[in-house]
């Protein structure tokens, strides 16, 4: 899926989710929404900070964004943002992720989502998960940020889909 086919999915689900008159927070964990608004908690790594992934259902995969606040100044510049979900909780999860979603790792600014490789302020990166929302609010699983290799495969953010 291109990257323009993938905003132009996310952005009209998201727009048909607001035409309703439902508000993100009452659709976080509501089963058979359209999409899911899951916070992020920044890690100590990167405190201070916040983010939130936005889980779109395409058939039987999900379109996972994920905008956060920014990155610690330690991290080398362009930014390139890992997620990846794991079964469990952040506090306990598995020790290998059930989907690594790296197709795309360049992040973006949020003002200026053409800008690929963007250097600071508030950033988003999207990639699509080979499983259902459905199937992902049906157990627990974590969404987790990390940065690169290169700087040191660390967790910046981390957020909890599913029944706990």
């Amino acid at each position: 899926m291109s990257a323009r086919t993938l905003r132009g999915s996310l952005l009209a689900a998201l727009l048909g989710g607001c035409a309703s008159g439902v508000v993100d927070a009452d659709r976080r964990d509501a089963p058979g929404a359209a999409f899911a608004t899951i916070p992020l908690t920044a890690t100590p790594y990167n405190s201070g900070r916040i983010g939130k992934a936005y889980l779109v259902p395409n058939a039987d995969r999900t379109i996972v964004r994920i905008e956060a606040s920014g990155v610690p100044d330690t991290v080398g510049r362009p930014i390139h943002l890992y997620t990846f979900i794991y079964e469990g909780t952040c506090a306990e999860r598995a020790g290998k992720a059930a989907f690594a979603l790296t197709d795309t790792v360049l992040a973006s600014s949020v003002a200026n989502p053409s800008s690929m490789g963007a250097v600071g302020g508030a950033l988003t990166i999207a990639n699509v998960a080979p499983i259902s929302l459905d199937a992902l609010r049906a157990r627990p699983y974590a969404i987790v940020v990390r940065t690169s290799p290169a700087d040191g495969d660390r967790d910046l953010y981390c957020g909890e889909v599913g029944s706990r």
